[in-house]
């Protein structure tokens, strides 16, 4: 097993970790306060998940640690932490915390079920998919990831608010940009088109 498949192990497991502390920091002690230790040790967990995330890829591309398990788990991993997060601080009752609002996470996490499904019938028809990556998808998880940074910093409900809106905006230009991509790939493969009547019936 390479390092590279290691580290994304390491992350799956850190994604129950991150809840579990987000959890236990809502949950105040005897005095009616959050331990902020929690909530830091909350945000130290989603920092070292998002570095490992580089640090596996680095290693994959620079020192030939490219392997079929680490290309499976990768995206696995990356997605989970996203959803981890974005369940606990959206759709979770907390107090001590800013939530997203409630469209965020389903805008998210629906966007996501969408392409995951749109990737499966893509795969069902085609031998071959190539879903050419988008800069709207990838502006959409960075804002996502800031968001999630946000409430964990407490930086302000109108900054979290933003960044949302932000995150919520390129997820939905990327779906719609790969629902096309995936549409003209079937229209060229003939899929979508009517079958021909023979017999000039």
């Amino acid at each position: 097993m390479t390092w590279a498949t290691r580290i994304t192990i390491i992350r799956l497991i850190l994604v129950p970790v991150f809840a579990i502390l987000i959890v236990t920091y809502d949950d105040t002690n005897g005095e009616g306060r959050p331990v902020e230790f929690w909530r830091y040790a909350a945000i130290a967990v989603f920092v070292l998940a998002s570095v490992s995330d580089a640090l596996d890829g680095y290693l994959a591309r620079n020192w030939n640690q490219r392997s079929a398990l680490g290309a499976l788990l990768d995206p696995i991993a990356d997605k989970l932490l996203l959803l981890a997060a974005l369940i606990t601080l959206g759709l979770i009752p907390l107090d001590r915390l800013d939530r997203f609002p409630l469209w965020f996470p389903i805008i998210i996490i629906s966007r996501d079920a969408l392409l995951l499904l749109g990737y499966f019938i893509l795969r069902n028809f085609l031998h071959r998919v190539d879903v050419k990556p988008h800069f709207s998808g990838k502006l959409s998880t960075f804002f996502t990831f800031f968001a999630i940074a946000a409430v964990l910093l407490k930086l302000g409900h109108d900054l979290i608010f933003a960044l949302c809106a932000l995150g919520a905006a390129f997820a939905l230009i990327c779906t719609v940009i790969y629902v096309r991509q995936g549409l003209r790939l079937l229209a060229k493969s003939g899929y979508t088109s009517a079958p021909s009547s023979s017999g000039g019936k």
